[in-house]
C-alpha cells in the first residue's frame, strides 16, 4: 500500500513537470494565432489548455468570441468565458500571476477591460436591434457596465416612445409603473392621467365627470372634472341651476361659488320678507354670518368716491370704504349692484366689491331687480346677477323694469320675454312695458290691442290706439281718430268722444274737444267741464300736487283739482304752488301774486321759485338770494347759484366755489369747495381738488374726508 501511494505521487509530480512547458508553449502559440487572426487554430489551442490554464485560456476564448470578424462571434459565450477567467484568476497564486503579467502583460484589469468591452459590444448590438427587450437584457446581464446608465436611458427613451406611439392611458400607466425611476416617468404619469380623464369623460356629461371623480380621486384632473360639473350644471347661471347644484354636489369645491351666486340672484333687496323667504328655502346656507351682517347693514347706502388718482371706489354711510378706488368710472348702486368700468369695458360689483364677472361688455345699465341690460358691439342683451346671459346680445333696444316681462326691439318689431329669457308671444309692430305688470298696449296688423300677461286680448273691437288711464279706465281710439272712455272690458264709461286724451295725474286726465279742454276722473266723468282754452301741448295741462296751469289768449292762471280758479289768466307765466304768494311773470320779470290776485312782491326778478317753508329763492341780475313772503331779503343776492338743502340750509356758490349757509347767512361749510350737491337725504357730496368727499348734514361732520 505504501509503495503504490509513493508511486502515485511520483507519477503526478512528473506529469506536472512535463506538462507545464507543454501548456505554456501551447498558450504562446494560441495567442500568436490570435494575433494573426487565425481563430480556428487559436480556439483549438485555447480549448486544449482550459484544464491546465483556465484563466488565460478562457480569456483568449473570450477575445475570440467577442470579435465579429470570425465565425465564433458570440457575446454570451465571450461573457461566460471572461467570467470563468476572472474566477480562475482569483484562485491563482500571486507568483504565477506576477509571472503571467511579466510574460503576457496581463492582469485582472485586463480581464475587467475585456468584460467592459463585451458589455459595451452587447449594448451596441442592442442599440442596433432597437427593442426594449434587447436593451433590458443588456441592462440585467451587464449591471457592472460603464455604459449601464446609457443603456437604461436608451431603454427608457425607447419604451416611452413606444408608449407615445400607442398614446393610450394604459400604455403610459404601464410605462410609469414599469420604469418609475426613469426621466420620463413623471411625464408618462401626467399623460396617463390626462388621457384617462379625457377618455372616461369624452361624453362631457356631469355623470361621467362625477364617476371619474369617484373612481380616481387622486387624479390630477379631478379639480378640472369638479369644475366641469359646475360649468355644465350651471351653464345658464340661473337660480334654479345653482340651487340644484348645491343640493346634488354639496362637496364640490365650487359649491361655495354656487352659494354666492344664489345669494346674489336672490337678494335684489334685503326686505324682511325676502330675508325670511330665503331662510325658509335655503336653511342649509353655509354663510349665515354674511346674511346677518347684510341684514344689519340693510339701511346703509353707498356713495362713489373719486381719488386724487382719478380712480373710483365706494364708501358707505357709516364712513367705511367698502371698495378701494380702482375703477375708471362707476354708477350708483341699484338692486345691490353697481356698474363699474375699466378702460372701455364694464362689469358689475356687489356691495362688498366682488366682481360679478370679467369686464366683458362695452356698456351697461343699472340692475333692475336681478336683471340688467348690457351692450356688446352696439347690440343689447340681458344678464342676471350671476353673469348668466338671459338674452343674447342681438337686440336694438331692450326695456326693463324691476318686475314684469322684458320688452325687446329688433328690426322694427317688438317682442316680450320672460325674466328667464323665454319668448312669450309673437312679435308686435309696437309695444310698451306692462303697466303694473298686468296689461300692456300693443299694435298688431295696424290694430291696437290691450293684452294681459298671457298675451290674450282683453278688448273686443278694432282700435287704432289705446291708452290705459289708471287701474279702471281706458281711452280707446277708433278709426275716425276719436277717443272714448271704457273700462278694461270695453264697457263704455261715457258717451262722449274726444279729440285728445292726456295721461292721468292726480287722478285726473285732461281731455280735449276742438280748442277746449277739461278733465275726467277715473270713472270717466267730467270732473272739470270742457270749457278751458286748450294748450298747444296738452302735457302742460297735467295736474301736479293738485294744481294745474290754465291759459287764455297767451296769459296764464291756476286752478285746483275741483276746477276752482285760484288765479285768473292775467300773467305771462306762472308756477303753480300751494304756498302763497305764487310766482308769476309780467313783462319778462318775476314776482309773486297773493290770494287776492294782487302782486304782493313786485316783478323785479329774472327768476323766482315757489315758496317753501316761508322762503323762496330769487335771481336778479344774475345774483341769487332768498326772500320771505313779505319780500324781505333773508340771504343777500350775492351768489352765483343757490340750492335748498333741507328745511333751513342752502348750498351757495360764488367765484366758482361752493359752501353751505343757514337762513341768517351764517357759513356752515366754507365756500371753498369745487362743487356740492345733496347726494342722499342729509348726505352732501363735496368735490374738492378732484376728490369726492361726503358731509353729514345732521352732525356737521365729514363721514368721508378723502385720502390721508
Amino acid at each position: 500500500m505504501r509503495l503504490s501511494v509513493r508511486k502515485a505521487i511520483w507519477i503526478f509530480a512528473g506529469w506536472v513537470v512535463c506538462t507545464l512547458p507543454l501548456s505554456a508553449g501551447r498558450l504562446d502559440k494560441a495567442f500568436e494565432a490570435l494575433s494573426i487572426h487565425d481563430y480556428f487554430k487559436a480556439r483549438e489551442l485555447f480549448e486544449k489548455s482550459l484544464k491546465s490554464d483556465p484563466m488565460l485560456s478562457n480569456y483568449g476564448l473570450s477575445v475570440i468570441f467577442s470579435r465579429n470578424n470570425n465565425p465564433f462571434y458570440q457575446l454570451d459565450s465571450a461573457y461566460a468565458c471572461i467570467e470563468r477567467s476572472l474566477s480562475a484568476y482569483d484562485q491563482m497564486k500571486d507568483k504565477d500571476l506576477r509571472k503571467i503579467f511579466e510574460e503576457q502583460a496581463l492582469n485582472k484589469d485586463t480581464l475587467y477591460a475585456q468584460r467592459q468591452r463585451i458589455a459595451s459590444l452587447a449594448l451596441d448590438a442592442a442599440i442596433e436591434k432597437n427593442t426594449v427587450p434587447a436593451l433590458e437584457y443588456v441592462i440585467r446581464k451587464y449591471p457592472f457596465s460603464q455604459r449601464a446608465e446609457e443603456a437604461i436611458e436608451r431603454r427608457d427613451a425607447l419604451a416611452f416612445s413606444l408608449a407615445q406611439a400607442q398614446n393610450t392611458w394604459s400604455a403610459y400607466k404601464t410605462f410609469a409603473d414599469t420604469y418609475p425611476q426613469s426621466a420620463q416617468a413623471g411625464r408618462a404619469w401626467e399623460l396617463y392621467e390626462k388621457l384617462l380623464f379625457e377618455q372616461t369623460t369624452r361624453g362631457d356629461t356631469p355623470e361621467q365627470y362625477l364617476a371619474f371623480v369617484r373612481a380616481y380621486p387622486d387624479n390630477a384632473y379631478v379639480p378640472q372634472a369638479q369644475k366641469r360639473i359646475f360649468e355644465l350644471t350651471t351653464a345658464d347661471r340661473t337660480l334654479e341651476e345653482y340651487s340644484d347644484f348645491v343640493r346634488l354636489y354639496p362637496d364640490n369645491p365650487y359649491a361655495r361659488q354656487a352659494w354666492e351666486a344664489i345669494y346674489r340672484l336672490w337678494f335684489s333687496d334685503l326686505s324682511p320678507e325676502r330675508v325670511e323667504a330665503f331662510r325658509q328655502v335655503y336653511p342649509q346656507f353655509p354663510m349665515p354670518a354674511i346674511l346677518e351682517e347684510d341684514v344689519k347693514l340693510r339701511d346703509v347706502t353707498y356713495f362713489p368716491i373719486l381719488s386724487k388718482d382719478k380712480l373710483y371706489g365706494f364708501v358707505n354711510s357709516l364712513g367705511q370704504v367698502t371698495v378701494d378706488p380702482q375703477y375708471d368710472f362707476v354708477d350708483d348702486f341699484s338692486s345691490r349692484a353697481a356698474l363699474v368700468g375699466k378702460g372701455d369695458r364694464v362689469s358689475y360689483i356687489d356691495t362688498r366689491g366682488s366682481l360679478l364677472d370679467d369686464f366683458r361688455w362695452e356698456d351697461g345699465f343699472p340692475f333692475q331687480g336681478e336683471l340688467a341690460v348690457v351692450i356688446q358691439d352696439g347690440l343689447e342683451g340681458v344678464i342676471n346677477k350671476a353673469g348668466g346671459e338671459v338674452l343674447p346680445m342681438e337686440f336694438d333696444r331692450i326695456y326693463l323694469r324691476e318686475t314684469g316681462p322684458i320688452l325687446t326691439e329688433k328690426g322694427g318689431l317688438y317682442r316680450y320675454y320672460s325674466r328667464r329669457g323665454e319668448p312669450l308671444f309673437e312679435p308686435f309692430e309696437k309695444a310698451e312695458l306692462f303697466r303694473g305688470d298686468s296689461v300692456a298696449v300693443v299694435v298688431a296688423n295696424g290694430k291696437a290691442r290691450l293684452i294681459d300677461r298671457e298675451g290674450r286680448s282683453l278688448l273686443p273691437g278694432d282700435f287704432t290706439d289705446l291708452k290705459p288711464l289708471g287701474e279702471s279706465m281706458l281711452a280707446v281710439k277708433d278709426s275716425t281718430g276719436k277717443w272714448s272712455l271704457t273700462d278694461y272690458r270695453a264697457t263704455p264709461l261715457s258717451t262722449k268722444r274726444y279729440d285728445e286724451v292726456g295721461e292721468i295725474s292726480d287722478s285726473l286726465a285732461a281731455v280735449r274737444v276742438g280748442q277746449k279742454y277739461g278733465y275726467v276722473d277715473p270713472q270717466g266723468k267730467e270732473a272739470i267741464a270742457v270749457n278751458l282754452t286748450a294748450f298747444d301741448d296738452m302735457a302742460r295741462a297735467r295736474f301736479s300736487d293738485g294744481l294745474a296751469k290754465t291759459t287764455y289768449r297767451g296769459k296764464y292762471g291756476m286752478i285746483d283739482s275741483t276746477g276752482k280758479r285760484l288765479l285768473p289768466n292775467l300773467f305771462d307765466d306762472i308756477i303753480p304752488s300751494h304756498q302763497w304768494p305764487v310766482p308769476v311773470q309780467r313783462d319778462g320779470l318775476w314776482g309773486y301774486a297773493g290770494k287776492n290776485m294782487n302782486i304782493v312782491i313786485r316783478c323785479v326778478y329774472d327768476a323766482a321759485q315757489p315758496f317753501k317753508n316761508g322762503r323762496a329763492i330769487v335771481v336778479r341780475k344774475g345774483l341769487w338770494g332768498v326772500i320771505n313772503p313779505k319780500g324781505e331779503i333773508l340771504i343777500p343776492l350775492e351768489y352765483s347759484n343757490i340750492e335748498p338743502l333741507g328745511d333751513d340750509l342752502y348750498i351757495v356758490s360764488r367765484d366758482g366755489k361752493s359752501g353751505i349757509v343757514n337762513l341768517e347767512g351764517t357759513v356752515i361749510l366754507p365756500i371753498e369747495y369745487d362743487r356740492l350737491r345733496e347726494y342722499a337725504p342729509n348726505i352732501l357730496q363735496v368735490v374738492m381738488d378732484g376728490e369726492f368727499l361726503y358731509f353729514d348734514i345732521r352732525n356737521g361732520k365729514f363721514l368721508y374726508a378723502g385720502e390721508n
